[in-house]
């Protein structure tokens, strides 16, 4: 089965990247490799990797995150019992670094607004260390479950698991987080390989609907986050309508929000767009980084670190 992408998805790639094209698509079609968290909250690294040795993988340090890892062979940790209890969490690389950015510390009151399924709300309470609090929340029930069930299975018990519309905490609960995640919903092009119905069935419509929606996220988090706190803005997706366009709406609703630069310690990555097809999104998008499959060897994410100003 080859890799089609649909032809709109094409022609934007060629106004995003006209001269990496190819390297994209390349990456595209490969599978993703075998990474993992080791889970702080139940067992120590060390003793982790002397189990999972004994099973036969050979852990190869993540640069960019404390506790990740490759895998070698891969499809061993994930099928282990080791996986089963939560002493390991599957995850993405480049996902690692999103809850890093976010400089978590243990006493935090954390808010992860599109939570489900986990992921980094479970290395968000690993990097609490049971101190504090998080709230994981989601705005669907099916998803909700499937998060409640990683958070249990790593052993989480600082933590609420809400059910509701993101958009709804900004204005209900201001200004009462240390720091705010908002890992929003996106047209996912940055894991396309995942699932090629993503590339094949992609229009320009996707990203102006969801770019709405992701406004208002952003917006809301922004609102429940202290004057001094921290907020990370993420996707796992390429479009600068749903990564620039959103944060530069974010910099001129607010005048207390700022961009600061994001630490990627050895992962290759481009800095966001001040421009594009157009769109003039300023000089502070640069603060912002872009990680194209290519880069990483994995995924392709957008992240924004953002600051509120504390007043006087």
């Amino acid at each position: 089965m080859s890799l089609v992408i649909s032809e709109e998805l094409r022609n934007f790639l060629l106004t995003l990247l006209p001269e990496r094209l190819d390297l994209l698509l390349e990456h595209y079609a490969k599978p993703l490799p075998e990474t993992f968290r080791v889970n702080t909250l139940k067992t120590s690294v060390e003793r982790c990797l002397q189990l999972l040795r004994e099973d036969g993988v050979e852990p190869r340090p993540i640069p960019w995150t404390r506790h990740g890892f490759y895998a070698e062979p891969q499809g061993i940790v994930s099928t282990s019992i080791w996986h089963l209890l939560g002493l390991v969490y599957i995850q993405g690389p480049v996902s690692m670094l999103v809850s890093e950015t976010l400089e978590v510390e243990p006493g935090h009151r954390v808010l992860d607004l599109c939570a489900a399924p986990g992921s980094k709300s479970t290395h968000i309470a690993q990097l609490l260390g049971g101190k504090g609090l998080l709230v994981s929340n989601d705005v669907s029930r099916t998803r909700v479950k499937a998060l409640s069930s990683n958070l249990q299975r790593c052993g989480v018990v600082n933590v609420v698991v809400t059910l509701a519309d993101g958009r709804w905490f900004g204005n209900r609960v201001k200004g009462f987080f240390d720091r705010v995640l908002v890992d929003a919903p996106c047209s996912s092009l940055g894991i396309g390989m995942k699932d090629w119905s993503v590339l094949k069935h992609y229009s320009q419509r996707i990203s102006q609907r969801i770019s709405r929606l992701q406004k208002s996220l952003i917006f809301s988090g922004f609102k429940a986050l202290r004057p001094g706190g921290i907020m990370v803005y993420a996707t796992c997706t390429l479009h600068p309508l749903e990564n620039e366009a959103v944060v530069a709406e974010l910099l001129e609703k607010f005048d207390d929000a700022s961009l600061v630069d994001i630490a990627t310690l050895g992962l290759e990555h481009d800095r966001g767009l001040e421009e594009w097809d157009g769109l003039f999104f300023g000089s502070e998008m640069r603060k912002t980084i872009r990680i194209y499959p290519f880069q990483s060897g994995a995924e392709g994410f957008f992240m924004a670190k953002i600051v509120k100003k504390e007043s006087g």
